[in-house]
């Protein structure tokens, strides 16, 4: 994958974390636990790691293994 792609997809993860915890924020029925799922889901991707590792030439450790 290019740096471009990577850099792009790395956005993309960022972008829908910052979108969850937006809605999180909103007032009305919400769950701590599910928007942290959520979170693990976005941030802990496989992909999304590996792209974070690439981009900064060294090891990221995964959240959860």
């Amino acid at each position: 994958m290019s740096e471009r792609a990577d850099i792009e997809h790395l956005i993309r993860g960022v972008t829908a974390a910052r979108a969850l915890l937006s809605q999180y924020i909103e007032p009305g029925p919400r769950s701590a636990v599910d928007t942290v799922d959520r979170l693990i889901d976005i941030l802990d991707d496989r992909d999304f790691v590996a792209t974070l590792d690439r981009l900064n030439r060294r090891k990221v450790i995964r959240l959860v293994e």
